[in-house]
């Protein structure tokens, strides 16, 4: 039987909180390998920030990766909202959590479909995002809005406007 099949399904409002913690935990990438992880325990309370530094090859996007579960970890485990996330569907976990990366990919279209690519969210939540983002006053200097035209890699916006603004309902971003 694979880890999938004995998965349970998180309560349907998972994660609630956004709390992560890191109970002694060790990964590596292959068997025979020495980990690159050892005995990592932190707590990182709801709605707080962290920034996690160090050298190039301290593990910093090790984590990440036992994050969403792309490397597992030979021992330890994180719990998110007090689940272990090696017992839950891989769909559950990763449809739950975002990456937020250094370099954005902006897409050739308007800027409504590169905030929300799926369609699914109002106006009023799209601007709210916008206002939390504090990015409002900078759409509003479109004469299109949300309809302004995006270059493909948003050349033709400024730089660093791109990452800050993703319609999501998730509790849980990695950069």
């Amino acid at each position: 039987l694979s880890n999938e099949s004995l998965a349970h399904r998180p309560a349907r409002n998972w994660p609630s909180a956004g709390a992560i913690v890191f109970e002694k935990l060790q990964l590596r990438y292959r068997e025979n390998l020495e980990c690159v992880l050892k005995g990592v325990s932190a707590v990182i309370r709801p709605a707080e920030k962290v920034g996690i530094v160090g050298r190039t090859g301290a593990g910093k996007s090790s984590l990440t990766l036992a994050l969403f579960r792309i490397v597992e970890p030979c021992s330890g485990r994180i719990l998110i909202d007090g689940e272990d996330i090696t017992k839950l569907p891989l769909y559950d976990l990763r449809s739950n959590l975002t990456i937020v990366p250094q370099d954005p990919v902006i897409f050739s279209g308007t800027l409504r479909m590169n905030l929300d690519p799926f369609g699914i969210f109002d106006d009023a939540t799209i601007w709210h995002a916008l206002k939390v983002a504090h990015l409002a006053s900078f759409v509003l200097s479109f004469s299109n809005k949300l309809e302004h035209q995006l270059s493909e890699g948003g050349e033709n916006i400024r730089y660093g406007v791109g990452p800050k603004a993703v319609v999501e309902n998730i509790n849980l971003v990695t950069v």
